[in-house]
């Protein structure tokens, strides 16, 4: 059995054991969205000029959801009493739209006269998705799609990106064969519309490029360019092929997710070889800026891109003169104010976190329901600060442990954790106590939005190191990064000589 013929093209089947335990549900909410709509046929067949979405959310973790369209406004709809929702969509502009039940994102493809139903599991948010009604099989189809292709880049990552280059490009030649022969099946068994169709197999192709982009960066950073000399003749001829504007596609992942991956490439390449003696990660950042600039005419595209680029490196950068020149430089290429305004405000933040300033001051919630500041908690020499959601349970657990480890190591280390989810203080609660977590080292943010972005939270797995006035040591530590235990072996030692120094003079 291949890959998609689990769902046999068929949008009420059952995908995995994790979905099993509903398939009455689907059944009974199928033919209630067919009683509504008074037919299951598709679209074009039943005539119906309206359009319609709704499902249901197990485990909600708002009482609302959001679609929407872009950088278009955004339409919140409210679950009723059984955590439903049914909407109407007036005035369609039929193409890829954005489902978002915070914190999490879906796409979906909507075109006029669908009548989608969707149901989702936000404890196993992608896995337990599943679209019924008109309109679903296209959308199982690119939810089967993504998963796939998860898994496939996972294993990429962890064991194929060292193969030689022509086996890598016959594996992965075989793995897309197989993903078309289902696209095929789908397109033959079905009557679909052409934007369907180009949605479809871009999603698919496009995943397919990015692996060759990602196999010429690992062997490029590896070994410089002359470790990719041994690539086929032919390995980027695809390249050829694509559309760098191209609208149908500018909201689905895959495109967006190669055009970054090429640019990334394609800058590396051509700025290493043009300036071979002035290589810095400011010049080739701006660079690669310029290049957008030149080759992207769509501006929802363009400043996407552009945006993304500017933020990684200001993220990243440890040098303000640095982040000043490709801010800059990005403010007069963009044209999109809302992201210009982010943007200078990210680069604000992240200058407020160099090591020696003083952490932004925050409130926190204690587990006695009391409000104390973030400063009060700086005892020992040195606290970490570490972060947590509850919408991630693997994540919250592992790093618990993780911390709980390492404080039984560095004892002179106070670990925090800080929970950022926004109005869940009952379920922080019970979360933390049915845990057995220390009470006592477990807070929450009284304002999660504004104090997130005061301290650039955009990587979960980020540690805060400060001192016990409240100076940063490290702003960009990482609770899984085998350099972690080094840093906290270095600040530890620094911190007892500075203690014994104390002692001795006194």
């Amino acid at each position: 059995m291949n890959w998609y013929s689990k769902r046999v093209l068929n949008s009420q089947t059952i995908t995995t054991p994790k979905m099993r335990f509903s398939y009455l549900l689907h059944i009974i909410l199928s033919f209630l969205l067919c009683y509504i709509f008074n037919s299951c046929t598709s679209p074009k067949q039943n005539g119906r000029s309206e359009t319609y979405i709704g499902g249901e959310i197990v485990n909600p973790n708002t009482n609302y959801v959001i679609l929407s369209k872009g950088n278009k406004e955004n339409d919140t709809i409210l679950l009723d009493d059984d955590n439903r929702f049914m909407y109407k969509i007036e005035n369609l502009e039929e193409g890829i739209y954005f489902i978002r039940h915070n914190p999490e994102n879906q796409i979906v493809l909507i075109e006029k006269g669908d009548s989608i139903l969707l149901r989702l599991n936000t404890l196993e948010f992608d896995e337990s998705l599943v679209f019924t009604g008109d309109g679903a099989r296209k959308n199982n189809f690119l939810v089967d799609t993504y998963l796939q292709n998860e898994i496939e880049r996972n294993k990429l990552r962890r064991s194929e990106l060292g193969l030689s280059p022509s086996y890598f490009k016959r594996h992965q030649d075989s793995l897309l064969q197989q993903k078309l022969k289902a696209y095929d099946k789908l397109i033959d068994t079905y009557e679909l519309s052409a934007l369907t169709k180009k949605i479809a197999q871009a999603s698919i192709v496009y995943d397919y490029y990015t692996r060759h982009e990602l196999y010429f960066h690992r062997r490029y950073g590896v070994g410089g360019l002359d470790a990719a000399q041994d690539l086929p003749s032919t390995f980027f001829d695809f390249r050829e092929s694509i559309n760098f504007n191209d609208e149908d596609l500018k909201r689905l992942y895959a495109y967006n997710r190669y055009l970054n991956y090429y640019f990334r490439n394609s800058s590396l390449i051509d700025y290493t070889s043009k300036f071979p003696n002035q290589l810095g990660k400011t010049g080739s950042t701006t660079y690669k800026l310029n290049l957008i600039d030149s080759m992207v005419q769509n501006p929802y595209i363009k400043n996407n891109l552009l945006r993304r680029v500017t933020a990684n490196f200001l993220l990243e950068s440890n040098d303000d003169n640095d982040s000043n020149a490709v801010l800059d430089h990005y403010l007069s290429v963009s044209s999109n104010k809302k992201s210009q305004k982010e943007l200078k405000k990210l680069h604000k933040d992240v200058s407020k976190l160099r090591p020696n300033n003083k952490i932004p001051e925050q409130s926190l919630i204690t587990a006695k329901g009391e409000t104390i500041k973030l400063s009060s908690l700086f005892e020992k020499p040195i606290t970490a600060l570490y972060f947590w959601s509850m919408d991630r349970k693997d994540h919250f657990v592992k790093s618990h442990n993780k911390a709980s480890y390492l404080s039984t190591i560095y004892p002179n280390i106070d670990f925090i954790a800080i929970n950022t989810d926004d109005e869940q203080t009952k379920n922080w609660l019970k979360t933390i106590k049915r845990h057995h977590y220390n009470l006592g080292k477990e807070y929450e943010f009284k304002h999660p939005k504004c104090a997130s972005e005061e301290l650039v939270l955009y990587n979960r797995n980020k540690v805060i190191l400060v001192d016990k006035e409240g100076k940063i040591i490290n702003s960009k530590a990482d609770l899984f990064s085998s350099k972690l235990e080094k840093q906290l072996l270095k600040y530890s030692r620094l911190a007892n000589l500075e203690n014994n120094k104390k002692l001795l003079s006194n």
